[in-house]
C-alpha cells in the first residue's frame, strides 16, 4: 500500500519553486521484484539472483489558483539483489495540469515505451518483448532506441475526450549533457483509446543519431478483455533505418485468471527485411500467483529460437542479469520470483 504524508517541508523543498503552495500530499511508494533463474544462451548455462526493475519513488502534488495542479516524480532503481541503486535514474520530472491536459519537463517514458508496459504480459521477466524491440545502435550513434527514456524531455497529454487522448513528446537532445546544435533531437507521439477492459495506442518515434542512421518506428498495442477472466493482447512494431536493418515485430498473446492463479502465455515474431536469416521467435509461458493485493508469485519460461545471424535474448531489459548472447544460438531460462507491491 502507498504511503502518504502531509509534509509542508518536503513539499516546499519538492515544489520549491511553485506558488503559491497549499497543503501538499508526498507519496512513498516503490517495488521489489526479486528472482532466481536458470539462463541458457546456447553455449553456457548459469543460475543467478536478478532485481527486476525494483525502484523507490516520490510523487508529491499541490493545488494552484485557477484550478491547476503542479506534480513532481523522483525515482529510481534499487538493485535489491546486489545492494545498490541509482538516484533519479528512472521517470523523473516537474509537471503541471488542468483542464488543457497535462505538461511535464524531466527524463521519463516516452509515449511508445508506454505502449509495450500496457500490453506485454511478462514486463520485467523473462521473455519481456523488449528482448525485441530493444534496440542497441552502438555508442558513438544513438545508444539504445525504443523502450527507453528522453532525457531532456518535454511533453503534452491531452485531455481525454471519450476516452481518447493525444500525447506529445519531445526533445532537443536525448543523451546527457548540454545540446550545442539539437543533433541529437528526438520525437515521440501516440493517440490512444482507453477504457475499462480495453485498450488500443498507436504511437510513432524518431530520434536523430547521426548523419548515416536516424532511426523511427511506429508501434501498436492493443489489449481486450474478452470476459473478467481471459484477456487478449497484441503487439506490432515497424522498425525502419537501424544499423542492423529494417524490422517488423509482431505477435499477440493471453491470460487467464482463475482464483488467485493466471495462466499467461505470448508469442513474438522479429523479421528483418534486410539481413537473410537474421530473424528470431520469441515464447514465454508462465503462471502468477497473487499472495492478497500487494504481492505476486510468478513462475515463467522463455526461449528465444535464432536464426544463423541472429542474437536474441530472452533476459534483457528492466532486469539486472543481462543475458550474453552467441549470434545463431537459441537463449532460454527458467524463471521463479516475487514481486512486492508498496
Amino acid at each position: 500500500m502507498k504511503q502518504s504524508v502531509r509534509s509542508p517541508l518536503a513539499a516546499a523543498i519538492l515544489l520549491g519553486v511553485l506558488s503559491p503552495v497549499q497543503a501538499a500530499d508526498l507519496t512513498i511508494y516503490g517495488r521489489a521484484n526479486l528472482s532466481v533463474d536458470q539462463l541458457d544462451n546456447g553455449v553456457d548455462s548459469a543460475t543467478n539472483v536478478s532485481s527486476n526493475s525494483s525502484r523507490l519513488g516520490f510523487r508529491g502534488a499541490t493545488s494552484l489558483e485557477g484550478g491547476l495542479e503542479a506534480f513532481v516524480q523522483i525515482e529510481q532503481t534499487i538493485f535489491l539483489d546486489e545492494g545498490r541503486g541509482n538516484f533519479a535514474d528512472r521517470d523523473t520530472f516537474l509537471g503541471l495540469r488542468g483542464d488543457f491536459g497535462s505538461l511535464r519537463i524531466g527524463q521519463f517514458d516516452t509515449p511508445l515505451k508506454v505502449i509495450r508496459a500496457r500490453v506485454d504480459l511478462f514486463g520485467n521477466r523473462i521473455g519481456d518483448i523488449r528482448n525485441l524491440s530493444r534496440v542497441n545502435t552502438g555508442a558513438s550513434l544513438i545508444g539504445n532506441v525504443y523502450d527507453e527514456r528522453f532525457k531532456n524531455g518535454i511533453a503534452y497529454r491531452s485531455p481525454a475526450f471519450n476516452n481518447v487522448t493525444f500525447d506529445l513528446h519531445y526533445s532537443p537532445h536525448h543523451a546527457n549533457g548540454a545540446a550545442v546544435d539539437n543533433n541529437r533531437e528526438a520525437l515521440s507521439t501516440a493517440i490512444t483509446y482507453a477504457a475499462k477492459g480495453s485498450y488500443v495506442s498507436l504511437a510513432y518515434e524518431r530520434s536523430e543519431g547521426s548523419d548515416e542512421f536516424n532511426p523511427s518506428a511506429w508501434r501498436l498495442g492493443a489489449f481486450y478483455d474478452l470476459s473478467e477472466q481471459l484477456r487478449l493482447t497484441t503487439f506490432i512494431q515497424l522498425d525502419k533505418d537501424l544499423p542492423i536493418g529494417d524490422r517488423n515485430i509482431f505477435g499477440a498473446g493471453a491470460a487467464y485468471k482463475i482464483g488467485d492463479y493466471t495462466l499467461k502465455g505470448q508469442l513474438y515474431q522479429v523479421n528483418n527485411r534486410d539481413t537473410d536469416d537474421a530473424d528470431a521467435t520469441l515464447l514465454v509461458l508462465g503462471v502468477d500467483r497473487q499472495f492478497g493485493r500487494a504481492l505476486v508469485g510468478y513462475l515463467a519460461y522463455a526461449i528465444s529460437s535464432n536464426d544463423a545471424n541472429a542474437a536474441y535474448r530472452i533476459s534483457g531489459g528492466g532486469r539486472s542479469t543481462q543475458q550474453a548472447t552467441v549470434v545463431g544460438e537459441n537463449t532460454s531460462g527458467l524463471s521463479l520470483g516475487l514481486e512486492y507491491r508498496f
